[in-house]
């Protein structure tokens, strides 16, 4: 008979730090009742009454199938996946830290920041209760976090503060700056860190159709950022920019397997490269990135953050490391990708004002 996973609820889990009560939803992989020797990585995810069930806006992220998928492929490791549900209107303050940089005060919506309250929550009661119950590997390097929107934010602010507790994090769509559709004013949701913490893994991605919502130019930057702490690109970090997503859970779930992978497996080898990015730049700006995809299988990609670059006329414009493109006179060439052995082209025309 054929090992399944299972998923379990634990009803009304109440939280001494929030003085609040939610449910909890925890994916079990195949083998855990049959191998009780056997221990195992956890990965903790937010909003989780919509992971595995449809919930917001009738859609699910549907972790379980995609786990279940990747594990049987032999990419990634059995994992517990742990579904921490919100509580409604009160999910922007518990995933909300008032910290340096955060200017929750500029937000859309009236902030009363809790994530303090959140974080201990998280660590002290949900993940003690999870290791004395269930059998985890407890250590960081065994121990993931991952959000979406908010919960990316909450994900980012939780992870760099407590590295002795998670040393994995995926960071989906967060939302990092509220921005005001109209007048395009940006006031930043995050705190910036100095400092690096001992992370192993670190995934970053975002839609390029979120809108004002979540926005290339802010996780890029932050992605940019963790760079210059030094981590390694492409490896301890990765980053995707989705060319067709939005900001809805169907669109995470159809990623999924890309931040499992780089947390809990192996990407293995590439298997196609794609340039894309804009056909057409201004000469007087706004400043334009290209997005070179890298292409693993069984749906696994990754923007390279640090591909070669070769322009053919390079008095047209020149390719930054980041792949912004600095525009020099009106006109077009073609610029090259390369990545592990693998390129790609496009034409890139410069247009006047």
């Amino acid at each position: 008979m054929t090992n399944r996973s299972s998923i379990l609820r634990i009803e009304n889990f109440y939280s001494v730090s929030l003085n609040n009560r939610r449910d909890l939803f925890v994916y079990l992989p195949p083998s855990y009742g049959q191998d009780t020797a056997r221990r195992y990585p956890v990965l903790y995810m937010h909003d989780g009454q919509n992971i595995f069930h449809p919930a917001f806006n009738g859609y699910s992220w549907n972790v379980h199938e995609t786990v279940d998928r990747l594990v049987a492929l032999g990419r990634m490791e059995e994992i517990i996946v742990v579904g921490i549900a919100n509580m409604g209107m009160e999910r922007a303050d518990e995933f909300t830290h008032d910290l340096e940089g955060v200017l929750y005060r500029s937000d859309k919506v009236r902030i009363q920041p809790k994530g303090d309250l959140y974080e201990s929550f998280v660590i002290e009661e949900v993940k003690a209760y999870i290791d004395a119950v269930f059998r985890t590997l407890s250590g960081p390097e065994h121990t993931a976090l991952m959000g979406s929107s908010r919960g990316g934010q909450v994900t980012y602010h939780i992870g760099f503060r407590r590295p002795d507790i998670f040393g994995k994090l995926a960071i989906v769509s967060p939302y990092f700056y509220c921005v005001d559709p109209v007048s395009g004013t940006e006031a930043p949701q995050l705190h910036v860190f100095r400092q690096k913490p001992p992370l192993s893994n670190i995934w970053i991605d975002l839609g390029a159709r979120e809108g004002t919502l979540v926005m290339e130019k802010h996780v890029r930057g932050v992605a940019e950022q963790l760079l210059d702490l030094g981590y390694a690109a492409d490896v301890q970090l990765a980053y995707y920019c989705d060319p067709e997503a939005e900001h809805v859970e169907k669109d995470w779930a159809a990623r999924l397997a890309s931040p499992l992978v780089h947390m809990f497996g192996n990407r293995g080898e590439v298997q196609s490269l794609t340039l894309l990015g804009y056909e057409e730049v201004n000469l007087a700006g706004p400043a334009c990135r290209l997005n070179p995809i890298a292409a693993y299988g069984d749906g696994v990609a990754i923007t390279v953050l640090r591909p070669s670059y070769t322009v053919d006329d390079s008095s047209v414009l020149d390719v930054r490391v980041d792949g912004t493109i600095v525009p020099r006179q009106i006109g077009k060439t073609a610029v090259t990708v390369e990545y592990e052995g693998f390129k790609a082209t496009a034409i890139v025309r410069i247009t006047g004002e």
